[in-house]
């Protein structure tokens, strides 16, 4: 993806001036999506991977997306952070060729998960008839969903050069860099939402139909067969939590990638290099795509909150302790130290009290001997 690797070279060629606030403030931001988003995500992976019951399709599906949050927070972004700082690609040839494409991987990967959500929850609520996923069919699937984005990727792998410290993409002529631009919205962005979007408006339309007819039925049977009622009100109230938790997944990924393939698109096909500020706004467009990675958890969260709450509180306790067993040995060598050295001073003064006492003390002496 012609995306992260042209962080430093914007920066390059904004004004002296400027360059070092938007270096301090890319950095900041990207530092507070690593901790924030390693935490969030690791807790919401724990979550879902020590629940008690058998996991749901659904489950499986978030605990993929999760993963590649995490890898993107704790790997992709501190990363971007020593090139930004460095102003240059430390990392030698061979993970010139790893980072980029992986970055491109949890990418494809995370809007790949999110389609196969959207089709199984229309698979589970407008076709009900119809056998659901199963947990061997749900791995399945990760698994073809890793391996497809993987090769969709590779052709990124084969342009990326190592050269002078700098990791660029080496295209041969003009028209492979806006192909690849055209490829990557396409296939990362546009298809994906193409079957996003109308797959959870048919089941917008067959959730409200069910409660349109469940409440015709309550009328004509008035206060009888309770239980039914209440049963089927518990599945639609339960298919309503999870859907509406997969549209807002689905409307954040849309909503936080579209600033950045809008740029790039311009950029390849428009005039975006005659704007002046075009490096500012692929900055902050770089930065929202990172922010996603962010969100997630908290979105998806809400499927296993009690268990993600005590998984957050639980690494958060962790990370205070080691921080203040950190702390604390730091003082103890420190006071350890302070001691050893206050012991030092107090042996030095009694050494030069009996260098200073010892003539007296040797008259003394000398005095009594002779009487």
């Amino acid at each position: 993806m012609s995306d992260f690797n042209n962080t430093g070279e914007n920066l390059a060629r904004a004004p002296s001036s400027l360059q070092n606030q938007l270096v301090i403030v890319q950095v900041t931001f990207y530092s507070v999506i690593t901790v924030i988003g390693t935490i969030a995500n690791l807790a919401l992976c724990s979550a879902i991977w020590r629940t008690k019951h058998p996991r749901k399709a659904s489950e499986y599906f978030i605990f993929n997306l999760a993963l590649t949050d995490l890898l993107t927070c704790s790997l992709g972004i501190p990363l971007d952070i020593v090139v930004i700082l460095m102003k240059q690609w430390p990392l030698g040839a061979f993970m010139c060729k790893v980072v980029y494409p992986f970055q491109t991987l949890l990418t494809a990967v995370s809007v790949a998960t999110l389609t196969c959500m959207a089709i199984e929850r229309y698979r589970a609520i407008v076709t009900p008839f119809k056998p659901m996923f199963s947990v061997k069919v749900v791995k399945i699937a990760i698994i073809a969903v890793w391996c497809l984005s993987a090769i969709l990727v590779s052709p990124y792998v084969v342009i990326l050069k190592y050269r002078d410290l700098s990791c660029h993409e080496a295209w041969q002529g003009d028209k492979l860099p806006k192909i690849f631009t055209l490829c990557v919205f396409l296939l990362f962005y546009a298809v994906p939402l193409s079957v996003i979007g109308p797959t959870y408006a048919l089941i917008g339309v067959k959730l409200h139909s069910e409660g349109r007819i469940m409440r015709n039925f309550s009328r004509r049977q008035g206060q009888g067969n309770q239980q039914f009622r209440a049963l089927v009100r518990q599945r639609t109230k339960s298919n309503i939590v999870i859907v509406r938790t997969f549209l807002f997944g689905a409307i954040a990924f849309a909503v936080c990638l579209l600033p950045y393939h809008a740029m790039w698109l311009w950029h390849d096909f428009g005039q975006a290099n005659r704007w002046t500020h075009f490096s500012d706004a692929l900055i902050f467009a770089n930065a929202l795509v990172y922010f996603n990675s962010l969100v997630d958890p908290f979105i998806f969260g809400g499927n296993v909150a009690l268990e993600w709450r005590k998984s957050c509180t639980v690494i958060l306790y962790k990370c205070f302790n080691v921080v203040n067993c950190k702390a604390g040995s730091q003082q103890r060598t420190v006071s350890i130290k302070t001691r050893k050295e206050s012991g030092d001073r107090v042996i030095l003064m009694q050494q030069q009290v009996s260098l200073v006492d010892s003539p007296r003390q040797q008259r003394d002496k000398h005095e009594v001997s002779a009487v």
